[in-house]
């Protein structure tokens, strides 16, 4: 399970961020290429970015992911968003890989 979620520099720090978008994805078993997902909770800003990580997860995991995310993307490049996105990939695959089976 994974949640990314982001904040702004004059927030309350006793204020907590919305859900935002809550995706599950599994492996297709019949097209390791593929991986089926469904939207659990949608927000407009985040249900795009949840859903293509969850189903990058479960497709290099082989296993069902959890994503939720209710991250802020204002402000930044198409660029940024896809940088970001293969930044939190290659992070959480690492650290799957080094767990014991």
């Amino acid at each position: 399970m994974v949640h990314l979620t982001t904040s702004t520099v004059g927030e309350a720090h006793n204020s907590t961020p919305p859900l935002g978008s809550f995706v599950y994805a599994m492996p297709d078993r019949l097209n390791e290429r593929n991986a089926i997902s469904t939207a659990l909770t949608t927000s407009n800003e985040s249900i795009d970015y949840a859903t293509r990580l969850a189903k990058i997860l479960a497709r290099r995991t082989k296993s069902p992911a959890y994503v939720g995310c209710s991250m802020n993307f204002a402000g930044i490049t198409a660029e940024e968003e896809i940088e970001g996105l293969s930044l939190v990939v290659d992070h959480i695959v690492h650290q799957w890989e080094k767990q014991p089976r």
